[in-house]
C-alpha cells in the first residue's frame, strides 16, 4: 500500500509518541528495500526494537517525509541526496546500544 506524505507523518508521529516522544531518539531514513536497511544495515532487531516503514509514491514524497524529520523534529537520519524513484520507502527506528546509524 502506498501513503501519502501526511499519512506518513502522522503515523510516524503516533508511533514515536507510544514508544518514546524524544525525537532525537530515533533514526529517520530512506530505502528501496526498507527491511534490508533496518535489520541488515542498522542492525535493529526485528522482534524487540521499535521500527516502522512505509512506501510513499515517489522518491521526492519520502525525501519530504524525511526532510520534516530530520531537519524539524531533529531524529537522526542520513543527509537527503538525489535518489533513484525506486527509493520511495521512508522508515523509523529507535536508536539503541546494539544499532547503527
Amino acid at each position: 500500500m502506498v501513503f501519502s506524505v501526511q499519512q506518513v507523518k502522522y503515523e510516524f508521529l503516533a508511533y514515536i509518541k507510544e514508544f518514546d516522544p524524544k525525537f532525537s531518539n530515533w533514526y529517520v531514513g530512506l530505502a528501496d528495500q526498507p527491511k534490508q536497511a533496518l535489520f541488515d544495515l542498522h542492525g535493529v532487531r526485528e522482534a524487540k526494537d521499535p521500527w516502522l516503514y512505509k512506501q510513499l509514491l515517489t522518491n521526492r514524497a519520502a525525501r519530504t517525509v524525511q526532510e520534516y524529520f530530520v531537519e524539524h523534529l531533529r531524529t537522526a537520519g542520513a543527509q537527503v541526496t538525489e535518489q533513484s524513484e525506486d527509493v520511495d520507502c521512508v522508515y523509523l527506528y529507535k536508536i539503541a546500544a546494539h544499532t547503527r546509524q
